[in-house]
């Protein structure tokens, strides 16, 4: 277990930190949380170190309430922010793309002949049936990030937990090669979509959690999210179209 504090700005009565608790309380892997009026901080008790970032994703329903690292009060330093590289930063996503090229060019040993629209499909559906298990995991944690972006998620009630579902669908359409047609235009509605949502949120920088893999996952919003959904699509049309 990880216990950490970090600075909540915001607060002014005991209702506040009640509410702040009940926020924080709900991040995937916290046992439990503590927070101080007086200090204006918070304790956090989880199984793994939670990330600035959780923090604030888990209070943006309430604007009134902010996270921030916390100033010791000894020193009057601030906790160093959090310094990854970009491989850290996404290592889960590049594991699960990785295998997922893995088994495609796998199926491809089994043909005379390398087949580009096998492969294709094989990706795609690896795409969506492994991005979908990870969502699954935590189908309301999801629903909730998946709610800060896609503007579908914004204004549908129901589409956040219906998402993993579809995503599911399409990659088992994409493995049987049923309905391919149907497959590749739905690919294209929904993945266009949530990729205006996300250019939307960069743009306004914005700083919130990608929940492509979940929200078990600390993976920031970001061009490399639009990236992931603009190749996909591509490949949707490619097949539509020319292939």
């Amino acid at each position: 277990m990880a216990i950490q504090t970090y600075k909540i700005n915001g607060m002014t009565c005991n209702s506040c930190v009640e509410k702040v608790t009940k926020q924080l309380t709900q991040i995937p892997g916290v046992a439990s949380v503590k927070v101080d009026l007086q200090s204006k901080t918070a304790d956090i008790d989880s199984v793994e170190p939670v990330s600035l970032l959780q923090l604030r994703m888990a209070l943006s329903d309430l604007p009134k309430y902010s996270a921030d690292y916390y100033d010791d009060v000894a020193t009057g330093e601030a906790q160093p922010a959090e310094k990854k590289s970009l491989l850290q930063t996404y290592k889960p996503l590049i594991v699960v793309f990785t295998f997922v090229a893995l088994v495609s060019l796998a199926f491809q040993s089994t043909l005379p002949h390398f087949s580009g629209e096998l492969f294709m499909r094989h990706i795609m559906a690896g795409f969506f049936i492994g991005l979908s298990f990870f969502k699954f995991l935590n189908l309301q944690a999801f629903s909730t990030a998946f709610s800060k972006y896609d503007p579908l998620a914004k204004n549908l009630r129901g589409y956040g937990k219906l998402y993993p579902f579809i995503e599911l669908a399409l990659g088992l359409m994409f493995v049987a090669g049923l309905g391919l047609k149907a497959a590749n235009i739905l690919t294209i509605l929904v993945l266009t979509t949530t990729t205006i949502g996300v250019i939307k949120m960069i743009t306004s920088k914005n700083q919130i959690q990608c929940a492509c893999l979940g929200a078990g996952f600390n993976l920031p919003l970001s061009w490399v999210t639009v990236g992931e959904n603009a190749v996909m699509v591509l490949m949707a049309i490619y097949s539509l179209f020319i292939g």
